[in-house]
Formats: C-alpha cells, sequence, structure tokens
C-alpha cells in the first residue's frame, strides 16, 4: 500500500504553485467568474424544477450543475500540474484540458460526487429550503419556523452525526477518482474503486491533510484581508493533486523536495 505523506503533499502543492504562480493566480480569478456565472444558471434551471419537491429538489439540481462544473474546472489544476512535472510546456489553455479530454467518465464521476455531497441535505426540514430561497419572508413567521427547526435538529442529531460521518467517508473515498478519470481516462467504476481502494488505508493522513490545509487556510486568509485566496485556491489544490500523485500507479516523478518528509 502506498503511504500519503501530508507534508510532502503540502510542500509539494507550495512548490508546484511557485513554479507557475502568475498562472495559477489568473486562473484562479477565471475560475471565480466562471464558476459565480455557471452557479447563478444552475440556480435558473434549479427553480424551473420546483413542481417536483419545493426548494429541496430546486438546491439538489442546482448543486449538481454547479458540482460538475467546479470538478472540470479544479481538474484544470491537475493537468497543468502534471505536464508541469512531465517537463511540458504549460500555457493558460491547459487549464481546460479537462473539457478537452476523458470528458464522458469525468461527467460521470462528477455527478456521482455531487450526489454523495447532498446526502446530508436530505436530513434538513423542508422548511429551511423554503426560507433560504427566500419563499418566506414573514419574519414572525420564520422566527417560528427557525424555533420549531432547532427542536427537529436536537431530536434528529444523533441521525445527522451519523449521515455526516457517512458522508465524510465517501467523500474521502471518491476524492481521487475525478483525477483517475479525467487524467488516466478510466472509467466510472474502475475510477471509483480504485480511489476507495487507496484512500481508505490514507484515510487519517488525509484527514490530517484536510485539518492542516484548513488552519492555513484560515490564517492565510485573514493575514491576508482574503485576497491570498487568489494563492490558497491553487495551493490547495496542488496539494489534493500531490496526494492523488503519491498514491497513483502512474505517479510522475515528484517536485524536487528540499527534505523528504514521511509524516
Amino acid at each position: 500500500m502506498k503511504k500519503i505523506s501530508p507534508g510532502q503533499a503540502i510542500q509539494a502543492g507550495w512548490l508546484r504553485f511557485k513554479n507557475q504562480a502568475a498562472l495559477y493566480v489568473a486562473f484562479t480569478v477565471v475560475y471565480f467568474i466562471m464558476l459565480t456565472l455557471i452557479s447563478s444558471v444552475g440556480n435558473g434551471v434549479g427553480t424551473m424544477f420546483d413542481f417536483l419537491g419545493g426548494a429541496k429538489v430546486s438546491l439538489a439540481i442546482s448543486s449538481i450543475i454547479s458540482g460538475v462544473a467546479a470538478s472540470f474546472l479544479t481538474l484544470g489544476y491537475a493537468h497543468v500540474a502534471r505536464k508541469d512535472q512531465l517537463g511540458e510546456p504549460v500555457e493558460f489553455g491547459t487549464f481546460f484540458d479537462a473539457f478537452r479530454v476523458n470528458q464522458k467518465p469525468l461527467l460521470q464521476v462528477s455527478v456521482v460526487s455531487s450526489l454523495v455531497g447532498l446526502i446530508s441535505v436530505i436530513m434538513f426540514p423542508d422548511e429551511f429550503f423554503n426560507m433560504a430561497s427566500g419563499q418566506i419572508q414573514d419574519p414572525d413567521e420564520i422566527l417560528m419556523m427557525i424555533q420549531d427547526m432547532g427542536i427537529d435538529l436536537r431530536e434528529s442529531s444523533g441521525t445527522l452525526i451519523a449521515v455526516g460521518l457517512i458522508q465524510l467517508v465517501l467523500s474521502i473515498g471518491l476524492m481521487f477518482s475525478s483525477y483517475k478519470a479525467s487524467i488516466e481516462g478510466s472509467d466510472l467504476f474502475e475510477s471509483i474503486t480504485w480511489s476507495f481502494r487507496v484512500s481508505m488505508p490514507n484515510f487519517f493522513r488525509i484527514f490530517i491533510t484536510f485539518f492542516l490545509v484548513g488552519i492555513l487556510t484560515i490564517i492565510f486568509s485573514v493575514l491576508t484581508l482574503f485576497i491570498g485566496l487568489l494563492a490558497i485556491i491553487p495551493i490547495i489544490t496542488l496539494v489534493y493533486y500531490d496526494m492523488y500523485d503519491q498514491v497513483s500507479d502512474d505517479s510522475v516523478l515528484g517536485v524536487p523536495l528540499d527534505e523528504e518528509d514521511s509524516f
């Protein structure tokens, strides 16, 4: 079993970003703009299906659209990192390679991952989504609804925690499937089974990486008044890519590190 090194992943993520910093920052600006536009379109499409089940169905549909778009855009960082590792020339257009190669398996994996992300959503009361979507605007009615939801959530807290843990396990299990599909061209079944096979033995190492990256993100975001997100977002995605590269059967010689970290 190949083990993931959180320290190496974080260090490599930073080094990869530093090698092409201007390119990554420029794409991150485009990334935010495109995701905002696609989310708006997704919300519009979602509202067209309110008749199927209200705000909850609308949110589910818009979330799937946004999730698929985010997956294709995010994989752009990985394609650039891969080519940079191989010593191949990279340009701004390389960030859109996920839209040009292996689109079908990535689309399938992205839909499955988005559906997994909606597991906990179905546990919330319908009133929550009606309020969030602006369908309920009377202040007194909103206050009463919040009180009722508080009672419902307390009564079902055990179930929510269990569902949250299941979703966490599934999310970590699936986290490498999009890389397998987009970079290696594996089909849906192979991408998912391979991802679970390599991620589950590394569950706590991946969780530690999430924790460390989360803390660093909070600190750096506050210190830079959130402008630093233009650097943090690509670094985080490059950290995740390096974890994939560490366990990949088709791994590439990584970026040179000053010191091998076996944490």
